[in-house]
Order: C-alpha cells, then sequence, then structure tokens
C-alpha cells in the first residue's frame, strides 16, 4: 500500500509550516488565473504545469519520481488508466489522507479543489482542443437550462468548489481510510463527476456553434431594431431604475441581497454592506442611478427578452454570464468602468491597503451581484 510506503515520509514533512507554504501556494495560483477562474469564460483555458504539482510534492516531501515508482509498485491501482494512476492525483489524495487524520478539513478540501484545478484543464482539452469561441460559449452559458449547476454559479472557481464538495461528502470515508483502490475509486469518481457536467455544457455549445448562435459583441449594440425596442421600453426602465435608486437612498432594501452577493470567503458581508453604502452615500452625479439603467437596457438588448423577464430566474442566470463577457456593448462597457471607479474611490472604506488582486475582484463582483439581485426584487414588486 502506498501509506506504507510513504507514509512515514510524508508525515514527517506535512508539518505546520509546509502545510501554510502550500495553502499560500494554492492561493496565489488561484490569483495568478482569477481573470479565467473568477468568470464563467469558459472558453480559455488556463495551464497546469511541473511547478504547480510541485506545490504538492514538495509539501510531503515525496518527488514526482518517487510518486511514480510507488504508484508503479502497488498491486491495486491500475496502470492503464491514466486517470487512475496519475502520479499528482495519487500525491493528493496521500496529501488529504494525512491532512485530515490531523484534523485538517479545511486544507484538505483545498487540496482537493487544487487537485480539481488540474483535472478541468485536461478535461476541458478534451472538449474543446484548440479552446471555443467566446461569443458562441458566452450565449451557451446565458441560456442553459435549470438543470446546469453552473448557471447559478458566479465563477468557473465556484462550479469547480461546488463539484469538489459533493465529492467530498460522497468519499470522505474512503480517503480516511487510505487503501490504494479507495484513492482510486476517489479520483476516478471525481474525474467522472466532472467530466459529465463539462460534456452536457459542450454538447449545448456545439449545437449553438451549428445553429449560429452568440453574443454578438460588435454588431448588436448598434442594431436600430435593438435601440426601437428600447425606445419602446424607455418609461418602463426609467420607472424601474428610479424604484430602486430610491430604495438604496433611503436604505430600504433588504440586507440578504448583499448576502447573495458574496460568492467568495475572502469577501466580509460587513465590509461589503459598507462599501456599498459608502458608495451611494456618495454619488453626487447619479452614477448609481445610471448604472442600474445600464443593467436594465443590457439585459433588454442582449437577452432578446422582453422587459417582465426581468423579475424572473432568467435575469439573475442572464447577468452572471454577462459579468465575464468581453462585449463591447455600451451599456456593459459603461457598468465595467464604473465598478472600477468605484473601487478605486471606496476601496479605503474597507482596508483598501490588505487586498490583493483576488479579493478586489471578488468585493467588485460581490457588488454587481447585489445590483443584479436587488433590481430582479423590485421588478417583482409591483
Amino acid at each position: 500500500m502506498l501509506i506504507d510506503t510513504l507514509g512515514a515520509q510524508i508525515t514527517k514533512s506535512l508539518t505546520a509550516s509546509s502545510i501554510s507554504t502550500m495553502q499560500k501556494s494554492i492561493v496565489s495560483y488561484v490569483d495568478k488565473n482569477s481573470e479565467i477562474l473568477l468568470t464563467l469564460d469558459l472558453s480559455k483555458r488556463y495551464s497546469f504545469g511541473d511547478s504547480d504539482r510541485a506545490v504538492v510534492y514538495t509539501a510531503i516531501g515525496v518527488t514526482e519520481d518517487e510518486m511514480i515508482q510507488a504508484v508503479k509498485a502497488s498491486k491495486y491501482i491500475n496502470k492503464s488508466n491514466k486517470i487512475q494512476s496519475n502520479p499528482f492525483y495519487i500525491a493528493t489524495m496521500l496529501t488529504m489522507h494525512f491532512l485530515l487524520k490531523q484534523k485538517k478539513e479545511k486544507e484538505a478540501m483545498q487540496v482537493m479543489t487544487y487537485m480539481q484545478l488540474m483535472m478541468y484543464t485536461s478535461a476541458h482539452k478534451g472538449f474543446f482542443e484548440y479552446g471555443a469561441n467566446k461569443q458562441i460559449m458566452d450565449y451557451t452559458i446565458a441560456h442553459l437550462g435549470n438543470s446546469f449547476i453552473i448557471r447559478n454559479m458566479s465563477s468557473l472557481f465556484a462550479f469547480l468548489e461546488d463539484n469538489m464538495k459533493s465529492t467530498y461528502s460522497a468519499y470522505k470515508d474512503r480517503i480516511i481510510r487510505g487503501d490504494d483502490k479507495d484513492f482510486t475509486y476517489v479520483i476516478d469518481a471525481f474525474w467522472t463527476r466532472l467530466k459529465g457536467k463539462l460534456k452536457k455544457i459542450a454538447n449545448e455549445y456545439y449545437k449553438n456553434h451549428e445553429n449560429g448562435n452568440y453574443l454578438n459583441a460588435d454588431t448588436d449594440s448598434q442594431n436600430p431594431d435593438d435601440y426601437h425596442e428600447m425606445d419602446n421600453n424607455s418609461f418602463a426602465v426609467d420607472r424601474l431604475a428610479n424604484k430602486v435608486y430610491v430604495r438604496l437612498l433611503n436604505h430600504q432594501y433588504d440586507d440578504r441581497f448583499i448576502k447573495y452577493g458574496i460568492t467568495r470567503s475572502d469577501v466580509s458581508y460587513p465590509k461589503l454592506k459598507n462599501l456599498i453604502d459608502d458608495i451611494v452615500s456618495d454619488d453626487e452625479n447619479n452614477t448609481v442611478k445610471d448604472f442600474i439603467v445600464n443593467m436594465i437596457e443590457y439585459y433588454l438588448i442582449m437577452s432578446g427578452n422582453g422587459f417582465e423577464y426581468i423579475s424572473k430566474g432568467e435575469f439573475i442566470s442572464f447577468m452572471k454570464a454577462a459579468y465575464s463577457s468581453n462585449s463591447e456593448v455600451q451599456q456593459l462597457v459603461m457598468m465595467k468602468s464604473t465598478l472600477d471607479q468605484w473601487m478605486n474611490d471606496h476601496m479605503v472604506v474597507i482596508g483598501r491597503q490588505n487586498y490583493g488582486k483576488t479579493a478586489k475582484i471578488s468585493y467588485k463582483r460581490g457588488i454587481y451581484m447585489f445590483f443584479v439581485f436587488l433590481v430582479n426584487y423590485e421588478a417583482k414588486v409591483r
């Protein structure tokens, strides 16, 4: 068994210091790839190389060559199965086993997420070897049905974390038991779950590719029919925007919309609330109302749906996907530039100097999603 072969070595190496270093490296990796991981842009693929895998090997004090030889020596690992016998996946299983032995569940789950970050690159390449057309992928994500978990997720990273949590919950006992067969069983189940979810998305993508369905970032905003539709809706847009804006000015909105906007653990509810309050209180040029108007107009122009859909879940899922789009449609460009300006002007109220790139991106998205949920709710209330 692998535990018999490498257990003493791993136990000696997996100290509090090495665990801390590994955690920081994992956070740094996510931060480095945040432009993909913290969006819903499945058209691109990040890389996961030797130096990234070395993060785990270094923590447990086992070289990749040593892990390869240990896997080869195991009688219970199917060497012809490249997923089950992958030395890095085996290394992460061993790391999780010994972390759980130390009662470090949070750290074990972080390592499992890291393992899945590599799995994703492999699965994505299998379905989209040369990448995917962004406009078709944006359309695909925005129009997925309710059966797709990703449509309720704020980012690719959140989607991967959700898959990790369900797999971890189902197979935690096997990881703790730690037989070679248990490790390969969990690896195979983890891979199968992720690949199955991506396959469903890929199927929808290729259907849209065949049918010519895409979000046209270059022409939609200039389409006269779109603006004719906006003229017809202008009074309703202004009325809803005013309604939302007055709620904000009077602090009469439900705080749960702030909680709904939080999608990452590094975003604090009190701090996000303070940030939003500061933005609203300092709004001398009606920038907040303009932001709301742009959000509503973007949805009506790009979704093809009528005003009545703003009160439905379709609005939330569409606007979630829109956030990760690189569309040059005027309304989306205005929203993103406003969010950037707000972050520059107001992050100081929550300790600006203490926040890295990943946290700032998360707070910015939290503000955006707060507005999405608030607009959706106020559209329901007559």
